[in-house]
């Protein structure tokens, strides 16, 4: 099943609420829980973006869900190469460096995983 942005905010304003509603004295609604998420993503784009113009830029953690990272994909030449269908030579293009974003989970969201897997067997 694939999440919807929706149900993502429904959920996380469902966790808001039971952890911070007695304390903040709020309920959180799903247009709060959108905004933060908005408000979010950003922030860790820069974080992970941040030392971008090394060559091994720095990660960002998430807590138990693991941690993002920014990897270098080196430039490639252009080369020579031949068409495995036609058989044909062809000639690859060339492909400037880029970051590519990396998420590794984390130990608590591999044992979750693990647990769950062993409920479904």
């Amino acid at each position: 099943m694939t999440v919807t942005k929706t149900q993502l905010a429904d959920a996380y304003s469902q966790a808001l609420t039971k952890g911070l509603a007695d304390e903040w004295d709020y309920t959180f609604t799903r247009r709060d829980a959108n905004k933060m998420l908005d408000l979010l993503w950003p922030v860790l784009s820069d974080l992970a973006l941040k030392d971008a113009k090394k060559t091994k830029p720095g990660s960002v953690p998430l807590g138990n869900l693991g941690r993002m990272k920014m990897t270098y994909k080196a430039a490639t030449k252009a080369r020579k190469g031949i068409n495995p269908f036609t058989g044909e030579p062809t000639t690859f293009k060339a492909k400037p460096a880029t970051l590519q974003p990396r998420f590794t989970a984390g130990k608590a969201l591999k044992e979750m995983a693990a647990k769950h897997c062993k409920k479904i067997k």
